[in-house]
């Protein structure tokens, strides 16, 4: 009969164990933080450097806009011509040539028919640039947040499994009481330690999972988690 009741308390505790762990899956939804989330997301778009690759390659984008207009510039030519007053009357080789200054303004038309495209080909660039920044910020968006909701996923997970340790690492102590006074048989007390050690390897697995999503977040947002408040 007590090797029953200790039968009977070992499955109530995992059972225990059990019912902890669907609770703590419950209130996940609980810790999360929006107002810190939208902090982590501004840090991510500021801070992350192939958020920054994007943002300045729609700004040379941009700036090429104005270059191609300024091409409009290079279709006119200013020129002039000096002929002291001195000289002689007529220059045999170009009589057209006066004494004094000349000045002349010369246009090239294939510059200046070509210029409109160019500077449409340069809007269209720029454009291709800004939805592609764009489609990245929504991306980077998406990114911060299902890692921060993995991390607190994580957290949640090692709350449990740490509880699950502690609850197991109780009842396999018990067991060892009362091994030790003859009131429970090897073969329960060695699956209490087991049980014990499995815990105790899941907890350890949970820890791990939780830094690598906590080493995640910080990549994404360029801050550890401590300093953003």
């Amino acid at each position: 009969m007590p090797y029953l009741m200790i039968r009977i308390f070992v499955v109530f505790v995992f059972l225990l164990a059990s019912i902890n762990v669907v609770q703590a899956q419950e209130s996940f939804i609980g810790d999360i933080n929006y107002q810190l989330l939208e902090k982590y997301v501004d840090l991510a778009l500021k801070n992350y450097p192939k958020r920054k690759m994007y943002k300045a390659s729609e700004l040379s984008a941009k700036a090429k806009i104005g270059v191609a207009r300024a091409t409009y510039l290079d279709a006119f030519t200013a020129s002039y011509n000096y002929s002291p007053n001195n000289a002689a009357r007529y220059n045999t080789t170009n009589p057209y040539t006066l004494n004094g200054i000349q000045f002349g303004i010369y246009l090239n038309l294939g510059i200046l028919f070509r210029t409109p495209a160019l500077v449409r080909q340069a809007k269209e660039e720029h454009n291709e640039k800004f939805f592609q920044a764009q489609e990245y910020d929504i991306l980077l968006k998406s990114e911060v947040k299902k890692t921060y909701f993995e991390y607190l996923r994580e957290n949640a997970d090692l709350r449990v499994k740490a509880q699950t340790y502690i609850d197991n690492k109780a009842a396999s102590d018990g067991l060892r009481y009362k091994f030790e006074k003859g009131e429970a048989n090897l073969d329960d007390y060695t699956k209490a330690k087991t049980l014990t050690s499995y815990a105790n390897s899941e907890r350890l697995l949970a820890e791990l999972n939780l830094l690598k999503a906590k080493e995640e977040l910080e990549a994404l947002i360029g801050e550890e988690l401590k300093n953003v408040k």
